[in-house]
C-alpha cells in the first residue's frame, strides 16, 4: 500500500479513479494482489487517503478490464489464472499480432521497425546480465511496439483492453528459466520478416511465438489454482 506523507498521493478528485484504478492494476500485474484476494473497500480507502466513491468507480475500471470480479454481496476479488483462460486469451493475443505483424511488413514503417530493434537489442542485453524484471518489461514493450507498427487503430484497441490480462499470464510466465532466451529468438525471426517485407513469414513467426509461449508454460507445470472456498 503507498506509504503515508500526511497528504494523500491521489488529491485531485477528478483524476482518483483513474490514479486509484493505475495502483491496483499495478498491485495485481505485480502479484502483490493475489489472484482469489479479496479488495476490502474499506482498508484500500484508508491506506490510499481516498472515499470509497472513487474507489468504487477505479474497481469497475479494472473490472471490464478482466482483472477483477466485483459480486453483489461479497464485494471484489482479483481474479484467479485458469489454464482455459490462458489458452483463450493468447489464442486471441496470437491472431491480433499475427495481423499486425503481417501489416508491418507490408506497411514498412521506419520508425517503428527501429524502435523494436532498439528495444530488442535491450532485451538481448538483459538476458546477458539475467535481469528478468527488465527483460520481461522490455519484450511488453516490443509487443505493444508490433501492435503499434502494424498501425491499426481497431486492433490496437483490441490489444489495449487484454494487455494486463496478458500481463498476469507473462509474470506466471517468467518463472521458466530457458524462456527468455528462446524468446528472444522468435522475436529476432519477427522482426526479420518485418524488414524484409514478407508479410506471410512475419505473421507465422508471431503467431508461432505466441503458441509456443502458452506449450512452454503448460509443459513445465501451469495448472489452473484452486478456487478458494468461500467464507
Amino acid at each position: 500500500m503507498p506509504r503515508e506523507t500526511g497528504r494523500s498521493a491521489f488529491e485531485r478528485s477528478d483524476l482518483l479513479p483513474t490514479r486509484l484504478a493505475a495502483y491496483l492494476r499495478g498491485e495485481i500485474v505485480a502479484g502483490r494482489l493475489k489472484p482469489g484476494d479479496r479488495l476490502i473497500e474499506q482498508t484500500i480507502a484508508a491506506s490510499c487517503g481516498v472515499s470509497r466513491v472513487p474507489l468504487r468507480e477505479a474497481m469497475r475500471i479494472i473490472a471490464t478490464e478482466g482483472l477483477i470480479t466485483i459480486s453483489p454481496h461479497r464485494g471484489a476479488s482479483v481474479n484467479l489464472l485458469s489454464n482455459e483462460e490462458l489458452t483463450e486469451l493468447f489464442g486471441a493475443r496470437a491472431a491480433i499480432e499475427g495481423f499486425a505483424a503481417m501489416n508491418a511488413a507490408l506497411q514498412q514503417p521506419a520508425f517503428a521497425i527501429k524502435t523494436m530493434r532498439k528495444t530488442l537489442e535491450r532485451m538481448r542485453a538483459a538476458v546477458s546480465r539475467d535481469d528478468r524484471t527488465a527483460y520481461y518489461s522490455l519484450a511488453a514493450d516490443f509487443h505493444r511496439e508490433l501492435i503499434l507498427a502494424g498501425g491499426n487503430k481497431i486492433i490496437i484497441r483490441l490489444y489495449d483492453q487484454i494487455r494486463y490480462q496478458l500481463r498476469r499470464y507473462q509474470a506466471a510466465m517468467s518463472r521458466l528459466p530457458e524462456l527468455p532466451s528462446r524468446s528472444n529468438l522468435e522475436h529476432a525471426r519477427i522482426l526479420r520478416a518485418i524488414e524484409r517485407g514478407d508479410a506471410h513469414a512475419a505473421r507465422e513467426a508471431a503467431e508461432g511465438h505466441i503458441t509456443g509461449l502458452v506449450k512452454q508454460f503448460q509443459q513445465a507445470g501451469g495448472r489452473e489454482q484452486p478456487r478458494r472456498k468461500k467464507a
